[in-house]
Order: C-alpha cells, then sequence, then structure tokens
C-alpha cells in the first residue's frame, strides 16, 4: 500500500509539473495566468464546491460518501479531467482533500476525533483521476498533432490554388500581351519572384516592377505600393508607385474596410456606404495578403479608365496580389536554405524550413532522400522510371554532376516506416520492369532526417554525400 500510495504522489507532481508546462509557458511567464488556466481553475474551484454543497445538503453527517456503496461526489472531478486532462484532474482531487481537512477543523461533516485521514477513499479517487485524465492528455496531443499537419495542408494548398489560377490567367492573356509588352506574363512573375527570392534591403522586394505589371496589364495611371509591419503599421511613403500616389491614409474609409475585412475592397462595393465611397480618395485598394493570412502591405489605386474597373480585372489583381505576398514571404523564408545551396528550387527551400519548424515544434518527422545514378547503362532506364514513381505530394529536385545525377525529394510528414514504404515501392517496381534491384541497378541511396540540424546545413550535407 505504501509502494502504491508513493507511486500515485509521484504522479500527482507530474501532472502538477504539467500544470505549469501547460499553462505558463516560458514567453508568457510575466503575462500571469492565462485565459485559458484561470477558466479550468475557476470551473474546477466552482464545480467541486457546488458538488460537494449538494452532497452535504442530501446528506450533512456524510457529504463525501466515504461508506456508501458509490462515491458520488468523484463525478466531478472525473468529468473535469475527461475535460480538461490530468492536471486539472488532479487540482480537483486536491480541493477536495483541503475541503475534507477544512470540513474536518470545522466540525462539518466529517468525525476526525479518531484523527485518521480516509487513506483509501482519496487514493482511489486520486487513480481514477490519473486514468481519465491520462485519456484526455492522449486524446488533446492527438488532435494537436493533426491540428498542426491540417494547418500545414491548408497552406500548401492555398499556394496551390493560387498557382493553378495564375497558370490559366498566364495562358490566357498571353496570346493578348505578347505585342505590347517587352516581356510575357510568365516571364515577369518569374522575374518578380527571383527579386523576391534574393536578399534586398527593401521590406517589399521587387515592389516598383510589381506595380509596373500591373499597370501595364490594367492600364493603371497612378497607383502605389505601402509596405505593413509586422505589427500593422504602414509606411508613409510608397515603396513602388505609378503616377504621384498619397501619402497613406489609415483613415481612408475604403482603407479601413479593406483592412477589416481583409479581402480587396472598391468603390462598387456593396457593403460600403455611399458616404464612405464620397470620403475615400481610392478607387481600390488591395491588402498584400500570403496564404497563411500574413499582411505585408497593401496596393492602393487612386486612378484608372473607367471601362478597365471590372469584375474581371479586379479578381485577377486580387490574385496577383496574393502572389506577390506570398513571393515576398517565401523570400525571406528560403534564404537560409538559398545562402547555403543557392541551386536549390524555391518550392524545395520553402517547405524543407516549413518542415523544420513543424519538426522542431510539435516533433512531426520529414525525411529528405537521395537517389544517385550512373548516367550510362541501366541506371538511365532506372532514373526515368524512379522519377515516374514519385507522389504529387512530393516534392523532388534533379541534380545533374559531371558523371552522375542524383533526384533529391523531400517526402513530407514521413517518418522512418513510411520512408521504408516509399523505397520498398520504388524498389518493387524497378524489380517488376528490371529485374534488378538498387544494388544490382547501380543506384545508390541516402537518407537524411529533417529538422536535426538547419535546414540548408541539412540540404548541404545530403549533397555532399552524393558526390556528384
Amino acid at each position: 500500500m505504501r509502494v502504491l500510495f508513493g507511486s500515485l504522489h509521484k504522479r500527482s507532481l507530474l501532472a502538477l509539473r504539467g500544470v505549469i508546462r501547460r499553462f505558463f509557458p516560458q514567453h508568457d511567464a510575466d503575462e500571469g495566468f492565462s485565459r485559458e488556466m484561470r477558466t479550468a481553475l475557476l470551473e474546477t474551484i466552482l464545480f467541486c464546491a457546488v458538488a460537494f454543497g449538494v452532497r452535504y445538503w442530501f446528506d450533512p453527517y456524510n457529504p463525501f460518501g466515504i461508506e456508501e456503496q458509490f462515491p458520488w461526489l468523484w463525478l466531478i472531478p472525473v468529468l473535469l479531467a475527461m475535460r480538461y486532462g490530468t492536471a486539472i484532474g488532479v487540482v480537483a482531487v486536491l480541493f477536495l482533500i483541503v475541503t475534507w481537512f477544512a470540513a474536518a477543523k470545522l466540525g462539518v461533516g466529517v468525525d476526525a476525533s479518531d484523527g485518521k485521514f480516509p487513506k483509501v477513499y482519496f487514493m482511489g479517487g486520486l487513480l481514477l483521476i490519473l486514468v481519465c485524465g491520462q485519456f484526455s492528455d492522449m486524446w488533446n496531443a492527438h488532435i494537436h498533432r493533426l491540428r498542426v499537419l491540417n494547418g500545414y495542408m491548408n497552406e500548401r494548398l492555398g499556394t496551390l490554388t493560387k498557382n493553378h489560377y495564375m497558370l490559366r490567367l498566364s495562358h490566357d492573356r498571353l496570346e493578348q500581351d505578347l505585342l505590347g509588352k517587352p516581356m510575357t506574363l510568365r516571364e515577369t512573375l518569374i522575374r518578380l519572384r527571383e527579386l523576391t527570392s534574393h536578399p534586398s534591403a527593401e521590406h517589399l522586394p521587387g515592389a516598383q516592377e510589381f506595380i509596373q505589371l500591373l499597370g501595364q496589364s490594367f492600364q493603371l495611371e497612378i497607383a502605389g505600393v505601402f509596405r505593413a509591419t509586422a505589427d500593422g503599421v504602414f509606411a508613409a511613403a510608397p515603396q513602388g508607385a505609378l503616377g504621384t500616389p498619397s501619402p497613406w491614409n489609415s483613415n481612408d474609409p475604403l482603407v479601413q474596410y479593406a483592412l477589416e475585412m481583409r479581402t480587396l475592397a472598391h468603390i462598387q462595393t456593396n457593403n460600403i456606404s455611399a458616404e464612405s465611397r464620397d470620403g475615400s480618395i481610392y478607387l481600390v485598394c488591395a491588402p498584400l495578403l500570403t496564404s497563411g493570412d500574413r499582411l505585408v502591405g497593401m496596393l492602393t489605386i487612386e486612378k484608372l479608365p473607367f471601362f478597365a474597373l471590372n469584375d474581371n480585372a479586379l479578381q485577377q489583381i486580387a490574385v496577383f496580389t496574393g502572389f506577390y505576398a506570398d513571393g515576398v514571404l517565401i523570400g525571406e523564408t528560403v534564404r537560409e536554405v538559398l545562402d547555403v545551396v543557392p541551386a536549390c528550387p524555391q518550392e524545395l527551400a520553402l517547405d524543407l524550413v516549413r518542415l523544420h519548424r513543424i519538426r522542431a515544434r510539435d516533433g512531426v518527422e520529414s525525411t529528405l532522400v537521395a537517389l544517385v545514378f550512373n548516367k550510362e547503362g541501366l541506371a538511365l532506364d532506372i532514373f526515368e522510371l524512379v522519377q515516374r514513381q514519385n507522389r504529387g505530394v512530393d516534392i523532388t529536385w534533379h541534380i545533374d554532376g559531371t558523371q552522375r545525377q542524383a533526384l533529391v525529394t523531400l517526402l513530407t510528414l514521413a517518418n522512418s516506416m513510411a520512408v521504408e514504404g516509399y523505397l520498398n515501392r520504388i524498389e518493387d517496381a524497378i524489380k517488376r520492369q528490371f529485374n534488378a534491384d538498387f544494388i544490382s541497378g547501380g543506384v545508390v541511396l541516402h537518407i537524411e532526417p529533417v529538422g536535426l540540424h538547419p535546414p540548408g546545413r541539412t540540404l548541404q550535407h545530403l549533397i555532399q554525400r552524393c558526390e556528384l
């Protein structure tokens, strides 16, 4: 019995430590109780006190139900443990223990004349709370992991959606703009992507080229691009401009509506009143929002031809601004990889940084796999087969060396078992097609886990191991 009680005591201390880690993170230590912590503690104290009061009203001589067939008082701590986890459940148990000692001291419903504390009663209740709390903690951790994965997938989906729409627009407008522009739409977008991916002293790299692209596409006459800080404060002067735009005016009704709704706003927007339309100096205000809903700036248009203000043009402006904002965010994110491996594709560098942060923050694994092929014989055919076997969710990079070539694949959210399944699937395809395996086909395999070292160093080390 003493060993069991000691084990439960140790488990309760660990649970209390979990309270501190969950509700008092290091960066919030000076801010006091969080809202979630205050709510949970208030509910715990209130429900336990009400439960004890109801029990005392029904049976004032035995409110804890120690001698009854079922301890009804423990239902409230069980529900709290199932709702908030082990930590709050242990707090509820401690509250009942303190209530017992207080009742014994006051002589209210507790006979403490023999001086014995009901260890078995509270030990059994604590054990029940720990079991229920552990169940809740496991599911809360599982739900948190799923939210992290869903957040990553939603961000990827938003980026892919914008890229696909831009591809359709580029094909629709290529024939119209080919004669009137020095560069095609696709070439201009590639140029903007290059400007945002390389180091620059500007907060919005390529802003002037971006506003010029919009001016050519939509016949803008007076427009400006204003940068925004992380706190949502805008610069007074535009970083890119066409004509002579007015200084930044945060009190403009169209600007306020666009920032509040986080969407493009124009003078024909139905939800804007006539007074707000008349009081605005702008025709269009488009926030520069990334796929992750981060605000990096604002596009303001003061003058353009009347026939150019149509639904199709406004929709394209919204997509252009989102594409440019993603480029700014990508440029800031991938520089730590491109500084080490300049030839790395932007998409691979961006996802490598994202997955590195997910591994460091939430422990979700991802892996880099490199398959090195000779440039002669059977290895060439195997290389083409492996390229066709890659899944759409995985990001690949073909590195062409002097005597050998490598195919680097980023397996997103893949642990060691997923990597083994990926390699087995490829090797099975090689066996079916060529009756060979990695060794007999001259394929060299290298695996590098993501998150153990900085992303640029991880990719650089993998490429060095390939010995191209």
